[in-house]
């Protein structure tokens, strides 16, 4: 029992802060914004697959290049017909490594985590709650549309993704409209009946800043400044 829970704070010890993780996303994303290099661009594009392709982001490498290369393939696709070739590779790169980056960012950074950085920073209660219940509820929300379109097409509606489908899809957006409403309902009476916004909010696991934060928050703005070079 001693050596697991040794373990556990060791563990935490070598665990970044919510704020220092919060400041390498925001690091990160604002390295691709500031890229004007199309090789720069393939580099960054190159470093997000080599860190996808670790065995230990298998699950995060399905959801995000699912997500990714389509709408990935679509704006280039569009971009090659309206500008020309160097622009739709450009445009491609900077949407692949913007949003391989932010689907990272948001697998290291935890609705919690998020939230707790966030009240550190000093931001209101009432906005970062309704932040984080947020991000909890997509995957709920993600799992009701499916529950929703299996339904739907065992009653012999079609709702494949094509244009002639486009009338069908009522079918799905209004029964999603009422399980939100339902939804919301019975969590404004859940905060309700537990006090919401009567007393003052703790924190489970507050932030701390340990040598390794203090360590990074001052070579990563030097990092940011020497970039552009």
């Amino acid at each position: 029992m001693n050596r697991n829970h040794c373990t556990i704070i060791h563990k935490r010890r070598l665990e970044l802060d919510p704020r220092t993780r919060l400041f390498l996303g925001l690091l990160a994303i604002a390295c691709v914004l500031m890229t004007r290099r199309i090789e720069m661009l393939a580099v960054e594009a190159a470093v997000m697959v080599g860190v996808l392709l670790v065995p230990a982001c298998s699950d995060t490498r399905r959801t995000l290049l699912r997500m990714v290369l389509p709408m990935t393939l679509l704006v280039g696709g569009i971009s090659w017909l309206t500008l020309d070739a160097l622009s739709a590779v450009n445009l491609s790169l900077r949407l692949f490594d913007l949003l391989t980056v932010s689907g990272l960012w948001f697998r290291m950074l935890p609705p919690d985590d998020l939230g707790n950085a966030l009240r550190a920073l000093g931001l209101p209660y009432t906005f970062v709650f309704m932040l984080t219940a947020s991000f909890r509820y997509v995957p709920l929300m993600k799992r009701t549309i499916r529950h929703i379109m299996e339904a739907q097409k065992s009653r012999g509606i079609d709702l494949a993704p094509r244009l002639r489908n486009a009338p069908n899809f009522i079918a799905l957006l209004m029964p999603l409209l009422i399980q939100s409403m339902m939804l919301s309902d019975t969590m404004a009476m859940a905060m309700e009946s537990r006090g919401f916004g009567n007393n003052t909010p703790t924190v489970r696991t507050p932030c701390r800043f340990a040598t390794i934060d203090y360590v990074v928050m001052i070579l990563a703005p030097a990092v940011l400044v020497l970039f552009p070079w």
